[in-house]
């Protein structure tokens, strides 16, 4: 029954959208998304499995009034195939860090899975200098790419590449715009298990450069699951945090950089102080070629991946964004043709517990104004010390996935 509801929901407002854009008047409300169908290989020494995965976005805005806005945007994907029992990606669902329950799900059987999530759902009032948002939003305090230790509201996946609009976070934000240069950030969050995230960040520009100073109090429930028959692996966060961020450029060299310094409030095995930092460097060649390069240090990993399951649904807060101490990232971007695009990212990550790599090639073919054809690789290789064996071991997983898309 959810299904044919959300089915005619999407129908409805496709409808809406068409009207509106039928009718020469200004309208109140915009609404816009994407269809997107992507079959997809798991490749393993001895393993192929499949998938595809049907997706739907939606987001729709209404203006209100001059003051208020609101915006309501929802993803619904349907998902068939091996990776459903797998990857256990039913309960990976279960996971999301939202204090509001908005997300739901039909299972059929054990490799169909129906989901549904608003992972947008906020008013905005707006005043002069002044911005207030109350709801689920995305709270965006990051300068670099891939890692972002300023960004303690709402984490996300490099990996998720299906996923460009990130996760959000069920907060309220207040932004003050004392000039065109500066600006102050105030927010907080609850989560899924009641945890409070707060924090004030201050942006002004100086020397051609963008700074930004932050602070706040962080709080978190983690937890690691290795596999099915190992235990699992709880822990709670408490800190006190203090970041500074930036972001300049010279001629086509672009470089930003993030630090953040966590303090905790707890005593015993749970407490551990933890300093990030991460600097990117953006390099553009004429009109074509770009090179993006980025550094991530952890000096205190929580804890390392066991597992390629662990190590490909990536981190889920500010104090799992690695799980070696020392990350690097690089990416070359070059347009084949006008409509032909390639991209190749690599990534190499290594401390004394663990050592791997990321390969990520993939190529974007236009076919027409609102249709797009992309395939993606993902190799992943990285050599470890089993936690109960203690011994060296190494493991290695291709994904490949084919994305047929439409916008609207």
């Amino acid at each position: 029954m959810k299904s044919i509801i959300i089915i005619v929901g999407i129908l409805f407002l496709i409808g809406l959208k068409s009207e509106a854009q039928n009718e020469n008047s200004s309208s109140s409300y915009d609404l816009s998304g994407y269809i997107s169908v992507m079959p997809s290989l798991y490749l393993t020494n001895d393993s192929t499995l499949w998938q595809v995965l049907l997706h739907n976005r939606l987001n729709f805005n209404a203006y209100i009034s001059k003051n208020f806005t609101i915006s309501v945007q929802m993803r619904n994907q349907l998902i068939a195939g091996d990776f459903v029992k797998l990857m256990d990606i039913k309960n990976g669902f279960n996971k999301e860090n939202y204090f509001l329950p908005l997300t739901w799900k039909k299972e059929f059987g054990n490799n169909y899975l129906l989901t549904s999530a608003f992972d947008r759902f906020w008013l905005q009032y707006t005043f002069s200098k002044l911005e207030i948002k109350l709801g689920r939003q995305r709270i965006n305090w990051g300068q670099t790419f891939v890692w972002n230790p300023n960004d303690i509201f709402n984490t996300y996946n490099f990996f998720d590449f299906d996923y460009p609009e990130r996760p959000g976070a069920d907060a309220i934000r207040v932004q003050y715009y004392p000039s065109f240069t500066s600006s102050l950030d105030l927010a907080a969050k609850i989560d899924s298990a009641g945890n409070f995230t707060g924090g004030g960040l201050f942006r002004f520009t100086r020397w051609n450069t963008e700074f930004q100073l932050l602070t706040g109090y962080y709080s978190n429930s983690n937890k690691l699951i290795i596999s099915d028959t190992l235990p699992q692996y709880s822990w709670d966060t408490e800190d006190l945090i203090a970041g500074l961020g930036f972001s300049s450029g010279i001629g086509t060299i672009s470089l930003r950089g993030e630090i953040s310094y966590l303090y905790s409030v707890q005593e015993g095995n749970d407490s551990t102080n933890q300093f990030l930092a991460s600097v990117a460097v953006d390099y553009t060649l004429g009109s074509k070629t770009s090179m993006m390069f980025e550094f991530f240090y952890n000096d205190n990993v929580q804890k390392s991946a066991t597992s390629f399951l662990g190590m490909y649904e990536g981190s889920q807060n500010v104090k799992t964004l690695s799980f070696t101490k020392y990350n690097i990232f690089g990416q070359l971007t070059y347009p084949v043709l006008p409509i032909l695009n390639t991209t190749l990212a690599g990534m190499y990550f290594f401390d004394d517990n663990l050592t791997g790599f990321f390969a990520g090639p993939s190529v974007e073919l236009s076919l027409g104004d609102n249709l797009t054809l992309s395939t993606f690789f993902q190799a992943f290789g990285f050599r470890y010390e089993n936690p109960y064996t203690k011994e060296k071991e190494w493991l290695n997983s291709t994904y490949a996935y084919l994305r047929m898309k439409w916008n609207f």
